[in-house]
Order: C-alpha cells, then sequence, then structure tokens
C-alpha cells in the first residue's frame, strides 16, 4: 500500500512540474519566421526521450561524477608537490573529462535522433578534443573581446596606490553598476548565441570557426527565449539539490536533454 501510495505521488509531481512549466512562458511564439518556443513543449518532449533511457543516462552521470571526484583526490595529493609529472596528469585528466562531456553529447544526440544509446558512446568523442578545445579558446577570446570595454571601464573606475591590491574603501563613491552591466549583458548573450557550439563538433564534426558560426545562426532571434528557458533549468536545478542532490540524477540529464532538444529544433527553424 505505501509503494502504491509512494508511485501515485511521484506520478503526481511530474505531472504538477510538467504543468507548472506552462507558468513560465513568459513570451510566446513571435511571430514571422520564428518557432513556437513552448518552454512547456520543449521540457515535456525532452523527459519524454529522456525517460526511457534514463537508466543509461543516470549511470552516465554518475560515472562521469566518481571519476572527477577519484581523479579530483588523485590531482590534489599530486599538486602538494608540484612537479613535471603532477602538471601532466592534472591536464590529462581534465582532458578525459572533457572527452566524457562530449561523448555524454554524443548519447543525447543519439537519443534526439531516434538512434540507440548506449554506455560505450561515452568514449566515442575523443577524436574531436583538439576542434573542442581550439573552438573553445576561439568562444572565450570572442567573450573577452566583447567584455573589454566594460571591463576597462571597471579598471579604470578603481583608483588605487600602485603596487596595492583594490579595496572596499577604495571603491567608495563608484558607479559599479555601469560597468559590471556593460560587462554583464555581452557576455550573457553571447554565450547564448554561441552556446551550441559544441553540439555541431559533436554532431557534424564541421571546423572550428564553422561551428562557432552555425551556432550563432541557429540562435539568432531566440536570444531572450532561451535566456528564459535557461532560467527555467536552473530553478528546476536547484529544487533538485534539496533532496540530498539525488534530485540531480534527473535534472541534470533533463538539462542535457533539454539543450540537445533546443539544438535540434533550432537546426530546423532558422530564422531567414
Amino acid at each position: 500500500m505505501l509503494n502504491n501510495q509512494q508511485v501515485m505521488s511521484a506520478n503526481s509531481l511530474e505531472k504538477s512540474i510538467i504543468m507548472n512549466i506552462n507558468d513560465f512562458n513568459f513570451i510566446t511564439a513571435i511571430k514571422g519566421n520564428l518557432m513556437d518556443f513552448s518552454k512547456r513543449e520543449i521540457i515535456t518532449s525532452s523527459w519524454n526521450i529522456l525517460k526511457p533511457n534514463l537508466g543509461l543516462l543516470v549511470l552516465a552521470i554518475v560515472f562521469i561524477f566518481a571519476l572527477n571526484l577519484f581523479l579530483g583526490i588523485i590531482q590534489e595529493r599530486l599538486l602538494e608537490d608540484v612537479t613535471f609529472q603532477s602538471i601532466l596528469f592534472t591536464v590529462a585528466a581534465y582532458l578525459f573529462q572533457m572527452g566524457l562531456n562530449l561523448g555524454m553529447l554524443r548519447i543525447c544526440l543519439n537519443l534526439i535522433h531516434n538512434k540507440e544509446g548506449e554506455f560505450h558512446q561515452l568514449f566515442g568523442s575523443f577524436n574531436l578534443l583538439i576542434p573542442y578545445l581550439m573552438s573553445s579558446l576561439f568562444v572565450i577570446l570572442i567573450l573577452l573581446a566583447a567584455a573589454s570595454p566594460g571591463i576597462a571601464l571597471l579598471l579604470s573606475s578603481i583608483s588605487v596606490d600602485f603596487g596595492t591590491l583594490p579595496t572596499i574603501d577604495s571603491l567608495e563613491g563608484v558607479s559599479m553598476v555601469i560597468p559590471l552591466l556593460i560587462i554583464f549583458i555581452p557576455f550573457v548573450y553571447i554565450s547564448l548565441r554561441l552556446q551550441f557550439y559544441d553540439y555541431y563538433l559533436v554532431d557534424e564534426e564541421c571546423g572550428i570557426i564553422d561551428a562557432v558560426k552555425k551556432s550563432a545562426a541557429i540562435t539568432k532571434g531566440y536570444v531572450m527565449e532561451l535566456f528564459l528557458l535557461g532560467t527555467v533549468m536552473s530553478i528546476i536545478v536547484l529544487i533538485s539539490i534539496i533532496p540530498l542532490g539525488a534530485g540531480l540524477l534527473i535534472s541534470i540529464p533533463l538539462t542535457t536533454m533539454v539543450n540537445t532538444y533546443v539544438y535540434e529544433k533550432l537546426k530546423k527553424h532558422p530564422k531567414d
């Protein structure tokens, strides 16, 4: 009897979450060539794809988390005495983790494309590490260039003696809002426009710059929708932390699947 009640409660909770997602639909479909960007439809469809494959993705998440924890412990001990070997191990561990993250995208893309997802696919994208590193560096340079006016304004607003670090007192009377906004707004905008470059690398194995350009192309006209969807997913992840973090086993795969679903949907509905 208790088990039945728990099942009914879980089903009710799931339906409640899905129904209440619609409350976040502040922006409905924009007229013209923009697609219907319903957050309820996106999250519901992503969940329907995820649900029959939940065990696979939870296993992948647990494996990545356990491996990161294990490698982190080893790195902490090795870095107590910095040597060439310890630095080499840290770099190798970081690259291995990135390769697994690309493999996670590979699994989600296969599921979106109605292909079979398998655990070994987690290790199937290490050949993309160099393109991924190069494209990530390219994106970072773009972000720094966009934020540089705000950074310059912020630094010029801070008056401190040479050779000393700025203190709270040195910032008195300085308006921090404008420089921070000049940094924050372009940073968020460009991050949203370029967020799918890694999906293009895995999905189409296209060139470094081409992947960034394609991400910018498909997200044109959808920045506010992507921002609101990201806000909703962040809230879901934060809520999932409450039950001793166990909810992350659901929310993290769901977030990855939502991003994959949006990527595929934007590819089919680019703005002319």
